[in-house]
C-alpha cells in the first residue's frame, strides 16, 4: 500500500496537472467565450460574434447606432468613430460631427484585439493555375474573362506567401456566354485550394464579381480571416462571407 507521503505527492502532482491543462487551454477557452465582436460592411451588412457563435444581423441596426467603432477604408484604418444606420451607415466624430469617409467602409467594434492587414491586387495575363482551374470546371482556356487577378499574402504567417485568385467570366456584354462562373482558390506550395465556386445559366445577368474586402484577425492566432465579397449586377445586394481556414480546407464562417 501507499504510504501517506506517497498519497500526497501524487496528489499534488495529479493538481499540478491539472492546473497546467487549465493554463494552456481553460483560460483561452474562458478568453475566448466572452469574446464580442460585431463587424459592418458598406452599407447593408453586419456580422456579429457573441459566445463563439457567428451571426447575421439582417436589419435591426438600431443596437449598434452610437456604437464606437474602428473605420476603415480600402483596408486602411480612418479612425475610431461613431457609426449611426438609417437609409446607410453615417460616420461621426467625437463631437457627433459628420465624417466623410470615400469608399466602401468596413467597421469593427470589438472587445480584443483584431487586426486588420493591408493587401495589394495584381492583375494577370496568365496564369497555369487559372488554366487549370477552367479546364477542371469544363470551361476552355481561351474563355473570355472579366475578372483575373491574385492576392499574394502571407495569412497563415509562415514566411511563405499564398496567392489568392479571383476569377470570372460575368457581365460580359458582348459575348452574353451561356454560362456565367465565379471561382476563387488559393494556391500553396504548388497545391490548390478551392474557397469560392459560383456556376450557372446565364440569364438576364446572372452571377456576381468576386474580390476580398479585407484579411483580419478575428480570433488573435497565427491564421488570418478574410471577407470574400461578391458584387451583382446593378443595385442588387452584395453577398459578403467570412470565410476561416480550418482542417486544411476553407469554411464559411457567417455570410448574409
Amino acid at each position: 500500500m501507499l504510504s501517506n507521503k506517497k498519497y500526497i505527492i501524487l496528489i499534488l502532482i495529479i493538481l499540478v496537472f491539472f492546473v497546467i491543462m487549465f493554463l494552456l487551454f481553460g483560460v483561452d477557452n474562458i478568453k475566448k467565450e466572452n469574446y464580442s465582436t460585431a463587424i459592418v460592411i458598406g452599407d447593408d451588412s453586419v456580422f456579429v460574434l457573441e459566445k463563439q457563435e457567428w451571426f447575421n444581423i439582417t436589419s435591426d441596426y438600431e443596437d449598434l447606432n452610437w456604437d464606437k467603432f474602428n473605420v476603415y477604408s480600402n483596408n486602411e484604418k480612418i479612425g475610431n468613430y461613431y457609426l449611426w444606420h438609417n437609409d446607410k451607415w453615417y460616420v461621426f466624430d467625437n463631437k457627433k460631427n459628420p465624417v466623410n469617409i470615400e469608399g466602401t467602409i468596413l467597421g469593427i467594434s470589438s472587445n480584443y484585439n483584431i487586426n486588420v492587414y493591408e493587401f495589394n491586387e495584381e492583375n494577370i495575363d496568365n496564369s497555369k493555375y487559372i488554366d487549370e482551374i477552367l479546364e477542371n470546371n469544363n470551361f476552355p482556356k481561351d474563355t473570355t474573362l472579366t475578372t483575373k487577378y491574385k492576392i499574394s499574402f502571407d495569412f497563415d504567417r509562415d514566411g511563405v506567401i499564398e496567392e489568392f485568385y479571383l476569377v470570372s467570366n460575368v457581365f460580359n456584354l458582348d459575348e452574353n456566354p451561356e454560362k456565367v462562373f465565379s471561382l476563387v482558390f488559393m494556391v500553396k506550395n504548388d497545391e490548390v485550394y478551392p474557397i469560392y465556386t459560383d456556376i450557372k445559366n446565364n440569364e438576364s445577368l446572372d452571377g456576381c464579381k468576386p474580390y476580398i474586402t479585407s484579411f483580419l484577425n478575428i480570433d488573435e492566432d497565427d491564421t488570418s480571416e478574410f471577407i470574400l465579397s461578391c458584387g451583382k449586377y446593378s443595385v442588387e445586394k452584395t453577398t459578403h462571407m467570412l470565410y476561416k481556414f480550418k482542417d486544411n480546407k476553407f469554411k464559411i464562417l457567417v455570410s448574409n
